[in-house]
């Protein structure tokens, strides 16, 4: 079978641990914080179900580019050791209570992404904002990455981009991932209250998923389709896009399941081409641990917790940081 060629995007303000996994020929990959998320018997979602494409599509042999390892500008080259679907295990971090998909794969080499050398696809498609992707049109670029003298693809292109590559790493050493993320979450809290999170919501997840069409549904007609939030994604043909339905609720500690009828509403939205996949309910202060009876009652939906809507907001707000710190890098030369 001929080798393929991919980019797998991984959490970088955590590159420094990533790296010591990998280097153990152990490639992590976010959003596995529940055993229910093992891919091999994936019970829920939250983020989890993105990491399918990966887990069945990558064979022995495969070379996949994962940027922001071992820092920031660095580009490391791995290939797969095993067939993703059978070499993979489930194995949450407990010091991060995340990063449980593990992948089987060894380091080949590491080089610059700004490097002279590296050809402008390879620079462009690491602008790529997806968690994984296929590559295999630019094989022959990687290829000569592979091939080449480490030192001469170490080489960075100008002092400017040395300049802003050393405020953004030595940013990232001291960014308190964690910290952020909680602070965030409580001052948004204070602000936002019932359907004020939609608004919230809609222009962080805008900012997170750019190529979609995100659009508030709630309003007098929500009664109808029981949908605060609709994402739409285009399908393989101009006549079929997908929906994914989001229900908000501002609720604390026991949650009903009426929220449960309200979301299956979505499914009146199903027309003119649109077809829901995912059903989320996303619950601002209630926990999932003292909700158990509600995620078992229906699997076809998927909820987003106080813990997890945390997490999403901590991650959204690191684009809008990414966004500034690209800002600076695009300044014109003094």
């Amino acid at each position: 079978m001929a080798t393929r060629y991919w980019v797998f995007r991984i959490d970088k303000s955590r590159s420094k641990f990533l790296n010591a996994e990998l280097m153990n020929n152990r490639l992590r990959q976010g959003w596995g914080w529940d055993p229910k998320q093992d891919l091999r018997n994936l019970q829920i979602d939250q983020g989890a179900r993105r990491n399918l494409a990966m887990f069945n599509k990558v064979k022995k042999d495969d070379i996949v580019l994962v940027p922001s390892v071992p820092t920031h500008e660095d580009v490391t080259i791995v290939r797969a050791t095993e067939d993703w679907n059978k070499g993979y295990y489930f194995e949450i971090v407990e010091k991060y209570e995340d990063y449980g998909h593990v992948f089987p794969a060894e380091r080949l080499k590491s080089f610059k992404r700004y490097n002279q050398s590296v050809s402008a696809r390879i620079r462009a498609t690491l602008k790529n904002v997806q968690r994984f992707w296929n590559i295999d049109t630019l094989g022959e670029d990687v290829r000569k990455i592979i091939s080449a003298d480490v030192s001469e693809y170490d080489k960075i292109v100008s002092h400017k981009t040395r300049f802003f590559t050393a405020i953004e790493n030595n940013f990232l050493k001291s960014f308190d991932q964690d910290k952020f993320a909680s602070e965030l979450f409580d001052s948004l809290t204070r602000e936002f209250s019932n359907e004020e999170w939609e608004y919230a919501l809609i222009y962080g997840l805008r900012k997170r998923f750019p190529f979609y069409q995100i659009d508030r549904k709630g309003g007098t007609s929500e009664i109808h389709h029981g949908t605060d939030i609709l994402i739409k994604i285009p399908g393989i043909s101009d006549d079929l896009s997908y929906g994914i339905a989001i229900q908000v609720k501002d609720y604390s500690n026991l949650v009903k399941s009426d929220v449960i009828d309200q979301i299956n509403k979505s499914n009146y939205l199903e027309s003119d081409g649109l077809k829901i996949i995912d059903k989320i309910v996303v619950i601002t202060k209630a926990t999932k641990e003292a909700n158990l009876q509600l995620v078992e009652k229906d699997r076809s939906v998927n909820y987003i917790f106080t813990n997890e809507l945390q997490k999403l907001m901590g991650e959204i707000g690191k684009f809008y940081i990414a966004e500034y710190l690209t800002n600076l890098n695009s300044l014109e030369e003094l």
